[in-house]
Formats: structure tokens, sequence, C-alpha cells
């Protein structure tokens, strides 16, 4: 069983509405009131993996427990309500993987702790659900390709810079195929995407041509953080 996003907010409202859309994308979640103590009760009786805590200023016991948290290896978001910049700033520096300004979308939100906590069969499922929504063509070979190296991308960007033999070589273990069948499917997929628009649609018209490989896990990783 997966570790438990812990949503830490006194307004049952708020809080129950981002574990619903936490849940609904595929992050388990549950919710405690948002004072030190009772995150902290939370946290010892949870099977805890990460934290969003709600907060209108830098209180140093919130602050003390980020860093805390962080120290422990959980991951803390802080959703603040609040423009200035001295109170991101502060639970940046006490550790926060991520700040959010309230209002923001729940769904940027959601999508930014799951880049963060998620499985990569987690960014996989999302993945392929965004590019099919985008249009790219879900039945060539080339898709499922295409999701699982940038779903792997995602949590290590540093990929994009090393061989692509390699990202061919692990994908094509994950499908029981050979790292060429990738490379070729994946051009394929690239042709069709040009030809049917929706390659215009993930780039916002930045790229009609036919993209290298390189060019379109770039585009779909870049898109689907943005979005």
């Amino acid at each position: 069983m997966r570790k438990k996003l812990l949503i830490c907010d006194n307004s049952p409202s708020l809080g129950r509405l981002v574990m619903l859309r936490a849940v609904n994308t595929g992050i388990p979640a549950c919710c405690c009131r948002n004072s030190p103590a009772s995150i902290r009760k939370a946290v010892s009786e949870e099977s805890c993996g990460a934290l969003l805590i709600f907060a209108f200023s830098d209180d140093d016991q919130l602050l003390c427990l980020v860093r805390q948290a962080s120290d422990n290896g959980i991951p803390v978001f802080a959703g603040i309500f609040t423009a200035s910049a001295a109170v991101s700033r502060a639970f940046r520096n006490a550790g926060a993987a991520a700040v959010f300004v309230l209002p923001c979308s729940f769904r940027s939100m959601c999508k930014a702790i799951l880049l963060r906590t998620g499985s990569s069969d987690d960014l996989y499922s999302q993945m392929r659900i965004f590019l099919e929504e985008t249009g790219l063509p879900h039945r060539l070979n080339g898709f499922g390709y295409l999701a699982s190296i940038a779903a792997t991308c995602l949590t290590a960007p540093e990929r994009l810079w090393g061989s692509m033999s390699g990202m061919y070589r692990d994908t094509a273990e994950s499908f029981s195929t050979s790292a060429s069948l990738v490379e070729r499917a994946m051009r394929n997929l690239g042709a069709h995407a040009a030809e049917n628009g929706s390659l215009a649609r993930l780039t916002e018209g930045r790229l009609a041509e036919r993209p290298t490989n390189t060019e379109l896990i770039c585009a779909a990783c870049d898109m689907f953080t943005r979005c």
C-alpha cells in the first residue's frame, strides 16, 4: 500500500476538496487539522508519505515542522494565503518541496505533488491520458513508448541530456521488444502527430514539422508540467 498525502487544513471544505482531487489524480490522501500538534499526531498514526500544509504566515512552529519532516525524508508542500515573497521564501528555506500561492489551480497543485511523490506507474497512466487528450494517435505502438519515456524523464530529467539509446533500451525491456523498434515506432508516432495536428496542439504551434524523438519527448514533458 502506498503512503498517503496528509492534507493539513482547518477548513473541512477546502481540505476535503483537495483530498478528493488528489485521490482522483491517483494520490492516496487523508486530512487532519492544521495545528503542529495535530499534524505530528497524524504523521505518527498514518502511513504518511507527504504533507500539504496551508498557512497565512511563516509561523515558526509550522516552519520547524517543515524542517523536521524534510529532514526525515517526507516532502512538504505549502499552500500560502499571501503573495508575500518573504513568506514563500521562508517555507522554501525550511525545506518545502513546493510552495503554492492560493488561490491556485487544484489541478496544477495535484500535478506538482504527483510529480514529486507518485510512482512511475502513476505518471505513465497520467501521461497516457494527457497525450490521448492532446490527440496523439494512441493505437500506434510509439504512443505507449512515448508515455513511458516521458514519465521517466519527468522524475529523472537528466536522462534527456544523456544517450537516447539507454532510454530506448530500458523502454524496450519494459515492453518486451527491441530498442530499434522503440526508436522507429516513436519516429512514426511523431510523423502521424505532425499530420493530424496534434503535434501543433502539444507544442502550442511552436512545432508543426515532423519532430525528432527528443523534441517529441521534451514537448510532452513541458506541456504536461504546464497544464
